[in-house]
């Protein structure tokens, strides 16, 4: 076997919020209204921030406050579902999304990492018609996300090497590229083209049709 050929990606590990969903203006209400529940104030840039790191672990530096901390993922917890599917501004796949995995689907590993839960992302998917083309979904609050990095590369017993993930935050960015996966980062997310050429992926993309561009360069398959 060459190089080239043991170097192809066969696996894609996609973050869910910013990449695929759009809910930036769904998730800072939420996180926004349960800091206030503990007297607290967030702004949309304070909230992106959180990203450039682990986020829970930044919630709890921003609260800095064992009890108070727990008041406040009591109410996201609580309040998850209730921000999430919101009528006025609801979780929504972007416009492009289901096409391109579509486009894709099938013909490499799909899977998703996110720290979301698990049966609004199914949901969302199967509304959309795509979601029996993803192998694997992982989504949850609990597990770091080198964990599910990790996790699923167990599950399907493939190379780092052989791995992209797909994101839109720094520190998504830094833990794939500390497990020794190669990169790629959306500029329709949570952080800027600005923040996530401070992190060196491996490419950058403005729209769907890039990423795909990317991947085929890439020489994706599920078969090598």
């Amino acid at each position: 076997m060459s190089e080239k050929t043991k170097n192809k990606i066969r696996l894609i590990i996609f973050d869910f919020d910013g990449v695929l969903a759009d809910s930036f203006d769904v998730f800072y209400p939420l996180i926004r209204d349960g800091m206030a529940n503990v007297g607290l104030s967030l702004t949309p840039k304070q909230y992106r921030f959180f990203f450039i790191n682990n986020v829970h672990q930044s919630f709890q530096d921003f609260i800095n406050n064992d009890k108070k901390y727990k008041i406040f993922s009591r109410f996201r917890k609580e309040n998850y579902d209730k921000f999430y599917y919101n009528k006025k501004c609801k979780v929504t796949l972007y416009p492009k999304t289901a096409t391109f995995i579509k486009e894709i689907g099938g013909k490499y590993i799909l899977t998703i990492a996110s720290s979301g839960k698990e049966e609004n992302i199914k949901n969302l998917l199967r509304k959309n018609g795509i979601e029996h083309l993803f192998d694997f979904i992982l989504a949850d609050s609990a597990t770091s996300k080198r964990g599910m990095i990790i996790k699923i590369l167990s599950r399907f017993k493939i190379n780092p090497k052989n791995t992209v993930m797909v994101t839109d935050t720094v520190g998504d960015l830094k833990v794939a590229k500390e497990t020794g996966l190669k990169t790629t980062a959306v500029t329709w997310g949570f952080h800027s083209p600005k923040l996530l050429k401070s992190a060196n992926p491996d490419f950058l993309v403005n729209d769907f049709k890039e990423l795909k561009n990317v991947l085929m360069d890439w020489g994706l398959t599920r078969q090598d």
